[in-house]
Parts: structure tokens; C-alpha cells; sequence
């Protein structure tokens, strides 16, 4: 079955050598932290003309293409849902979605990113957090400590998004966006060596959550829903 699929990804792509295995690029216009190149794997199926790409992102993200290159010209492209534009590339598969001006290509296994900016996209609305770009949905805890009495500041859906590079010393540094539904933004950055949480460094619980001592700050990522059992702060929440 995978060679089948890759049968069908060759013949489109020129360059991807019969492979499941590609290079995947995204950009935003308004995050610039979210932009990747990065190894992924694609699948490919074909209904009534229409290709379906699935992407798997060696970053976490995910994105979904519906290309309906084959069809009778009543279906839409789309990426993740969102309405897109097929761009005219030989190097590479790239589609811009028409109301974000996201740019997501996926380019043959061992290509390397450009070193020169894509091409300006057309002006699209401000940007409103879709989740498009990929990243491992799931729910954000933030509290607050003073006196030894810790306080809910905010616990709800968010979305984690990671963006890691690879040293000369074969380390990796990563930065890590959390985006809450409500539209607050958490941003992590770490090394093999140290962590910082919105600026401050930090260090790991028992629970996998982040705590900034000085600042009396603690904050916690699941990708289930979390529990006062879990997190006994959570019952002082208003109701």
C-alpha cells in the first residue's frame, strides 16, 4: 500500500524518488515563530479525482491537503479545512491558504530551505488563531503562589507548538509556543541545559509542569483534560 502511495506522490512531484518520506515547509505571515522545514512523512489517497495528502511532521505538526487536481473542477483546494491556492512551483508542492496566507509546501526527501524569503503572498485579513499550524492540541494550567497559597490564574484549551534547531554541537534549542483558545500566549524556550518560561527560567515538577520559584508562577501542558485530583488548584476555580 505504501508503495502504492508513493507511486502516486512521485508522478506529481517530480523528484520524490518513490518515497513515503519528504521535506515539509510551513510559513505565516503574522507568527514568524511557527515557520518550519522540517522531515515529515506523507500519505497519500485518491477518491473521485481528488488526492488527499496527510502530513506528518517530525515537529508534531500535522496538516491535511485536499487537491483536487484529477476531479471534474467542482471540488476546492483546502488545507486543513481552509480554502487554498495550488501555487505554480516545479520543485516542490505548495498551496497558500486564501484567508491566512499560509504557505505550506512539501518539497522531495533531502531538499534544504531556501535561503532566499518565498515570494510575498498577497495581503490576506489579520490573523486570527485557526490552529492550522499544526501542533499537538490539548489543555494549559497557569497559577499563582504567594504565601505558600496557590491561586488559578487561568486553565483551558490551548495548542503546543514546537520549533526545534539543531546546534554545531549536535544539541538541539527549541522554542515552544503554547496558544490558549481564550488568546493568552505562553512561550518556552529550552536547551539540553536550561529552560526559560515567558522570559524566566524554570524548573520541572513531579507532574511534568514548569515552575518559576521567584515569580511564584507554575504552569502545566496535557494532552487530557487535567483533574483537581491532579491538580488540587483546579477546585478553587469559580464555578
Amino acid at each position: 500500500m505504501r508503495m502504492l502511495l508513493s507511486l502516486a506522490l512521485a508522478a506529481l512531484v517530480p523528484g520524490f524518488a518513490l518515497a513515503d518520506e519528504a521535506m515539509c515547509e510551513y510559513r505565516h505571515p503574522d507568527r514568524p515563530s511557527w515557520d518550519f522545514f522540517a522531515a515529515c512523512e506523507i500519505e497519500e489517497t485518491s477518491r473521485n479525482g481528488v488526492a488527499t495528502l496527510e502530513a506528518n511532521v517530525a515537529n508534531g505538526s500535522r496538516f491535511t491537503i485536499e487537491d483536487p487536481s484529477g476531479a471534474d473542477g467542482l471540488a476546492a483546494v483546502s488545507v486543513n479545512g481552509l480554502a487554498a491556492t495550488r501555487l505554480a512551483r516545479e520543485d516542490a508542492r505548495c498551496y497558500l491558504t486564501e484567508t491566512e496566507g499560509e504557505l505550506v509546501c512539501i518539497h522531495p526527501q533531502g531538499s534544504v530551505a531556501s535561503t532566499t524569503a518565498p515570494p510575498e503572498p498577497s495581503p490576506a485579513p489579520a490573523a486570527s488563531d485557526t490552529g492550522f499550524g499544526g501542533g499537538q492540541r490539548g489543555f494549559c494550567l497557569l497559577a499563582a503562589r504567594k504565601d505558600g497559597v496557590e491561586t488559578l490564574v487561568e486553565y483551558g484549551a490551548c495548542t503546543r507548538r514546537e520549533n526545534c534547531l539543531a546546534s554545531d554541537t549536535g544539541g538541539l534549542t527549541c522554542l515552544t509556543d503554547f496558544n490558549w483558545t481564550s488568546g493568552r500566549l505562553t512561550e518556552m524556550a529550552r536547551a539540553d541545559d536550561w529552560r526559560t518560561l515567558d522570559g524566566a527560567t524554570v524548573d520541572i515538577d513531579d507532574k511534568g509542569c514548569f515552575n518559576d520559584a521567584p515569580g511564584g508562577l507554575r504552569f502545566c501542558f496535557s494532552q487530557d483534560a487535567m483533574t483537581a485530583a491532579e491538580h488540587p488548584v483546579l477546585a478553587t476555580a469559580s464555578p
